[in-house]
């Protein structure tokens, strides 16, 4: 392995300590069920392996090109009693993976054997991915702990969005992206395929659509047919995006007639939303989406296909005579009712070639048909509506890893959230209306209602009321001084909002680690009746369709095949987890635990390359030596990239917010999340516990090396400009560790975060609860 990785591996990612040694084996998703036996099994290198005659031809071909194949020098094939693994299913289930397929197994390591077991192929796969992470975290090699396992996904959808548009990913990134999905047991690959940006997959039927709005960056059929049977041969199915009517500037260059009014010379190079829609009032347009489907149909055999139908600026449909003409003699009211014909026919058009529609939020309406699956990117008050409708849903909301995120956020974030205990408000304590200025787009405006509760959950709560978005009710209430201050989830990430309740305040917001604009003042409180109505309404669960699980993001803007792995790894084993293992495996520290050895499990045993992308990038700075380079990447440990869309936003002030600005800054490749922060952090809660001055003194040495390692390398950090101003507040910080320091975000700068800042503020905190 390449030493530079090596050492990102071993330096950056430091193990988190559980809090007690468990002899439970560290995989990622945590299995259902977990037995630990007396004894261990030692493989052989050359490991013999027993398949019944029966099932020789479906299975081999699956265990030789695991991963856990590869930890051996050589696989024999042997009878039941001269093998180590045996390998058994009940039935063989289709050739390519299907929603509600079964993918449960049994593992049992005794005996100096495993027994691998499943109602079909597609179970053996999980079980070969668990069994290749046992074989990396072994102690010694291939001396496994002996255990059963015994483990099924709680959701039958575990999907990733990867988009090939805005930036174009060859196929050696959308096979190796397979590979890590595999390992991580997803089993969609939602292929996002046509944008405002481009159209990316050649089509007999409209060549003009690869030939003129792809810049000749496009898969061939041969190319999409090849990615569709390697991803079955991982258990995972490939559900193309086709988007219709809105995103449809690509297709409007191309065929301009399919238009509404707005017509383009060029591609669109610019990320957002923007006018050009196909036509519902045209037969033309229905006969393309009859020939795209008829093409797409015979490249992808999964019956789900996605329509988009998102983000729908209805300009052109309000300003053309014709579209208005047509409404009228359709009796479609506005412009929503257009959009709900239009999909209705391309539902007909789908069920032709026997495709089941798939949609975003905007889809939804009365006239819809049932079995629509919807899709939510706003978040779960929309997949609350959808359900509520009776319509299938899956949630992406909270799961969009374009965005730096915290793992944790993703880990709390339920495509079902679990039931909590009915709160019932028993005092109001006082109300504020807020606003939260985004560097793009409108702000974020809603009101704060402050409560007490008497019931199984005594003590201050709060309602958060968010416009367009919903309701959050937290009990993460604290009172400071004369503030409140109460923690949420929402679809920005992990939201902490300060105010005061009878004052007008402008004090900070953080959106995950980024400072943001807050201002509140106090209102009118509501009534003690109307807080409880709304509590109510908001608690209660009614719904007649199911949520069959969730799709993580990767949206492209700011994604090329240099930084990709970057943004999706290692987080995504923790998305996994959430999809496959049950809702009550929440305890986030052991998850940590277990990412760690996932992040140098993937790669050294996967081949995904987050780490090599970054130090790639670090390479290019004018560095002399290798000591240079440890240092940076020790200095990467105290920083992180701006959550939420902040890198998105600042690229857009700097007028880079498009298809051909360089994303070759250090934050476009900057690991997402400091696990180095995370360990200390657990470290300082650790001591806040116990007050132990012996873990208060290993901290203080913690901040004191990295302080010597700045100031002795400061020519080189100075060097670096785009780290300069994290540098000269991280140094401040360190030397002043015993003072509270407020972080600021500065317009226009790299969207680095100095997150040290905040670990340094935690232990202050701790100490002075500890009265030291």
């Amino acid at each position: 392995m390449n030493k530079f990785i090596y050492l990102i591996g071993i330096i950056m990612l430091i193990v988190v300590l559980p809090r007690t040694a468990s002899a439970q084996p560290a995989l990622m998703p945590k299995p259902a069920k977990v037995i630990m036996l007396t004894g261990k099994t030692q493989l052989n290198a050359e490991l013999g392996v027993h398949i019944s005659k029966q099932h020789q031809a479906l299975l081999t071909p699956l265990v030789l090109n695991s991963t856990f194949a590869q930890q051996f020098t050589k696989l024999d094939w042997r009878d039941v009693k001269n093998a180590q693994l045996q390998i058994s299913i009940s039935q063989r289930a289709s050739a390519l993976p299907y929603l509600g397929m079964d993918e449960s197994y049994k593992i049992v390591i005794a005996d100096n054997s495993i027994k691998l077991s499943s109602r079909n192929q597609y179970g053996i796969l999980r079980g070969l991915a668990s069994l290749s992470q046992l074989m990396f975290s072994a102690e010694k090699p291939r001396e496994l702990t002996n255990l059963v396992i015994t483990d099924a996904p709680t959701y039958p959808w575990r999907g990733l969005l990867f988009d090939s548009v805005r930036h174009f990913l060859p196929i050696e990134d959308v096979k190796r992206t397979l590979r890590g999905l595999a390992s991580a047991k997803f089993n969609v690959f939602h292929w996002h395929l046509t944008d405002d940006q481009g159209w990316r997959i050649a089509l007999n039927s409209y060549p003009k659509l690869h030939q003129q709005a792809s810049d000749g960056l496009y898969y061939s059929q041969a190319q999409i047919k090849d990615v569709v049977a390697y991803a079955a041969m991982l258990g995972i199915r490939v559900v193309p995006e086709f988007d219709v009517p809105g995103h449809a500037s690509s297709i409007v260059m191309a065929y301009p007639e399919l238009g509404s009014g707005t017509t383009l010379t060029e591609l669109e190079r610019r990320w957002g939303v923007f006018k050009p829609l196909l036509d519902p009032s045209n037969p033309k347009v229905y006969k393309f989406v009859d020939e795209i489907v008829a093409e797409l149909a015979g490249l992808f055999p999964d019956p789900y296909l996605h329509i988009g139908g998102d983000e729908i600026d209805d300009t052109d449909w309000q300003a053309n005579s014709k579209i208005q003409a047509f409404m009228r003699e359709q009796k479609l009211a506005d412009s929503h009712a257009l959009h709900a014909y239009f999909n209705q026919r391309v539902a007909k058009i789908l069920a032709k070639y026997n495709k089941k529609m798939i949609g975003w939020d905007e889809v939804l309406h009365p006239s819809l048909p049932k079995n629509t699956l919807v899709q939510s990117w706003r978040g779960h008050h929309s997949l609350a509506a959808i359900t509520q409708a009776g319509y299938d849903g899956l949630l992406s909301s909270g799961f969009y890893i374009d965005q730096p995120q915290w793992s944790s956020y993703h880990y709390r974030n339920h495509p079902q959230q679990p039931v909590k205990p009915r709160v019932t408000a028993n005092a109001v304590i006082g109300h504020v209306d807020f606003t939260l200025t985004r560097l793009k787009g409108s702000a974020v405006t809603g009101d704060i209602t402050v409560f007490e509760s008497d019931d199984d959950h005594a003590g201050i709560h709060a309602i958060v009321n968010i416009v367009g978005k919903g309701a959050f009710i937290t009990d993460n209430v604290t009172k400071t001084a004369d503030n409140y201050q109460l923690l949420i989830d929402t679809w920005l990430g992990p939201t902490q909002l300060t105010f005061n309740l009878s004052n007008t305040a402008s004090i900070s917001a953080y959106v995950g680690n980024t400072p943001y604009a807050f201002t509140s003042h106090g209102a009118d409180k509501v009534s003690l009746i109307q807080l409880n109505q709304q509590l109510i309404h908001e608690q209660q669960r009614v719904k007649s369709g199911n949520v069959l699980g969730g799709e993580a993001t990767i949206w492209a803007e700011l994604i090329t095949t240099d930084n990709l792995d970057s943004r999706i790894w290692p987080r995504l084993y923790a998305i996994g987890e959430r999809f496959w293992s049950p809702a009550s495996v929440i305890d986030e520290r052991d998850m940590y635990n277990r990412l760690d050895v996932m992040n140098r499990y993937a790669i050294e045993k996967i081949g995904l390359q987050h780490q090599q992308q970054f130090i790639q990038r670090l390479k290019q700075l004018p560095i002399s030596s290798k000591d240079d380079l440890d240092a940076l990447v020790t200095f990467s440990q105290l920083i992180e990239p701006a959550h939420y869309y902040t890198l998105h936003h600042l690229a857009f002030l700097r007028d880079e917010y498009h298809q051909l600005a360089p994303l070759d800054k250090l934050v476009d490749v900057l690991p997402v999340e400091s696990l180095t922060l995370k360990q200390f952090d657990y470290a300082v809660d650790d001591y806040q516990q116990s007050c132990d001055d012996q873990q208060l003194l290993l901290l203080h040495s913690k901040l004191l090396k990295w302080q010597q390692l700045l100031e002795r390398e400061q020519p080189l950090f100075l060097a670096v400009q785009q780290w300069q101003a994290s540098y000269s507040a991280i140094l401040l910080a360190l030397k002043q560790h015993d003072k509270l320091t407020k972080q600021h975000l500065v317009k226009n700068n790299n969207g680095t975060i100095p997150q040290v800042i905040a670990s340094i503020n935690r232990l202050k905190k701790a100490r002075l609860g500890c009265g030291q």
